[in-house]
């Protein structure tokens, strides 16, 4: 993604799909997790994804590309339904 990429769109996402991929740290092993972005804003996102629920305050990362990794922290982390969670994430970068 070039700068002017970046300037030009909030953040990447796939513009087919709106999935993310968010890696959760677990011990030593980093967990990958797809979501689905509900809504976007320059400080956070909130997006919907299927798993175990993540406490509020817990960092991830967020790997918008190869090369691009942005640290989030999880705000609020609802259950809308059995294990389909509701994130909200605060954008640390």
């Amino acid at each position: 993604m070039t700068e002017r990429d970046r300037r030009d769109h909030l953040r990447y996402r796939d513009p087919e799909t709106t999935a993310l991929r968010l890696l959760v740290q677990d011990g030593d092993a980093k967990l990958a997790v797809t979501g689905l972005m509900v809504d976007e804003s320059y400080s956070g996102l909130a997006c919907v994804y299927v798993g175990a629920a993540l406490e509020v305050g817990r960092e991830i990362i967020w790997q918008e590309t190869d090369e691009v990794a942005t640290p989030c922290r999880v705000m609020r982390c609802e259950n809308l339904h059995p294990r389909v969670q509701l994130l909200a994430l605060q954008i640390l970068a």
